[in-house]
């Protein structure tokens, strides 16, 4: 079993090595400016998407579902904890049983919004990084035409 395990892990690795090598990073700022390009293209003036705006839904949405996770994983335990308490063998050992898919279950939820807080933050840190050095790399142009 622990052998099919390393297998399938060795394979997910090598899918996102290969992905990962055909893709292009972009920062959000330039997707946004894409997205601004294509839609004012039909009309223009009148499409205005401010990145602000969307980095604040973005993380209004992250604290919501976040707070909303935490919430429904401390009435889990504290029913889970109730049962034991209350329960003889039998059911403790039941209790047992489902604390697995409990901790599995927080793993996940609480993994995915930190991947999600890194994602974003990496996100700016690359922004940050492209803007810099385009304007350094502008910058140099410039004075060598001089």
């Amino acid at each position: 079993m622990k052998k099919i395990y390393k297998i399938i892990t060795l394979i997910m690795i090598i899918l996102i090595l290969l992905f990962c090598m055909n893709t292009r990073v972009s920062a959000i700022g330039e997707i946004i400016e894409d997205g601004q390009s294509f839609l004012g293209a039909a009309d223009p003036g009148t499409v205005n998407v401010s990145i602000g705006a969307i980095e604040g839904a973005s993380g209004y949405l992250y604290n919501i579902l976040l707070s909303a996770g935490i919430v429904i994983a401390v009435i889990i335990a504290t029913v889970l904890g109730v049962q034991f308490m209350l329960s003889e063998a039998e059911g403790q050992a039941k209790v047992k049983e489902m604390l697995i898919p409990y901790i599995i279950g927080c793993i996940v939820v609480f993994g995915g919004f930190g991947i999600w807080k890194l994602a974003l933050e990496l996100g700016k840190n690359i922004e940050g990084t492209i803007q810099t050095s385009s304007m350094s790399n502008q910058y140099y142009i410039v004075s060598m035409k001089k």
